[in-house]
């Protein structure tokens, strides 16, 4: 089994059948307490950037290489903040089922313009946090509202 591709080779190992999965979300709030919120390809809802580890790959290297793979900025501090459990089985449009796992992250050093890399992110914006109330928002954008209060 490759390090990258992982879920890809083990779902051609496995199949569909449920599988426990666990990735990261990146809290990344800019100097004026705007939190940078990620819009993906196809939907319509707004939430973290976020993504699954590879094969032994360490948690906050899967943070660094998804923020660098979804938006282009280039994270050098990061704390983790919450682990969050799954809150039901999931299924992926394919039938793929899995259990998430998600370890959220505040990153408190960055650097670069967030672009969205338009094959997973098709939007990429900084919002005041009064506005997300008000924004169609993922599990994550949801939880997102929690840790910054």
């Amino acid at each position: 089994m490759s390090r990258e591709g992982y879920v890809r080779d083990l779902r051609a190992l496995i199949g569909p059948r449920p599988v426990n999965l666990i990735g990261v979300a990146a809290l990344i709030i800019d100097p004026h307490g705007h939190l940078l919120l990620a819009r993906r390809v196809n939907a319509d809802r707004w939430g973290l950037i976020a993504g699954l580890s590879e094969l032994g790959e360490a948690l906050p290297d899967t943070l660094r290489r998804e923020v660098h793979e979804e938006s282009r900025l280039t994270v050098t501090d990061a704390h983790l903040i919450d682990l969050l459990g799954p809150a039901q089985l999931s299924e992926a449009p394919n039938g793929d089922q899995f259990y998430a796992y998600t370890a959220a992250y505040r990153v408190t050093g960055w650097h670069g313009t967030p672009q969205p890399d338009g094959h997973e992110l098709a939007d990429l914006r900084f919002f005041p946090r009064a506005d997300l109330p008000h924004l169609p928002l993922t599990r994550l954008g949801h939880a997102a509202l929690t840790w910054t209060a």
